[in-house]
């Protein structure tokens, strides 16, 4: 399955990406809701509209995170891909974007991350690395 993201972060945008996660996490954890109940559960720690609510679950649907069922007039939202995977997605596309705004830059933040990481992390971030330079050549 593809995921679409938008890199720019104006208006709604930026907020989808700071609301996404909760919202996400709700779902994961409660399951199919409707968007009313949705945003009752969000309210409880973000002080939002629910127009914005909504408008956040939009969009994320339209990136393919949840899914909108449409049953007897009412919409449920449900989870559409695993938290892991959704993390997985959030955490390539910060890395491409800041990549795409200074490479150099990505590269020597990520440097000084590794140069703090655990002997054991670093084994398992060393192990990766040649898994996928070998998956590359094959």
């Amino acid at each position: 399955m593809k995921l679409l993201f938008l890199s720019k972060k104006k208006g709604i945008s930026s907020l989808s990406d700071e609301l996404g996660l909760p919202l996400m996490e709700i779902l994961w954890t409660r399951g199919s809701m409707k968007g009313r109940d949705l945003y009752e559960e969000i309210r409880l720690t973000k002080n939002i509209a629910y127009t914005t609510a909504l408008t956040v679950l939009d969009r994320l649907s339209k990136k393919g995170f949840i899914k909108k069922d449409r049953r007897s007039g009412v919409i449920l939202f449900s989870p559409r891909i695993s938290k892991e995977t959704y993390t997985s997605a959030i955490t390539e596309n910060l890395v491409q974007q800041a990549f795409e705004m200074s490479p150099d830059l990505a590269v020597s933040a990520f440097a000084d991350l590794f140069s703090k990481m655990s002997e054991s992390d670093m084994a398992k971030l060393e192990k990766l690395l040649q898994e996928k330079k070998n998956g590359r050549r094959g």
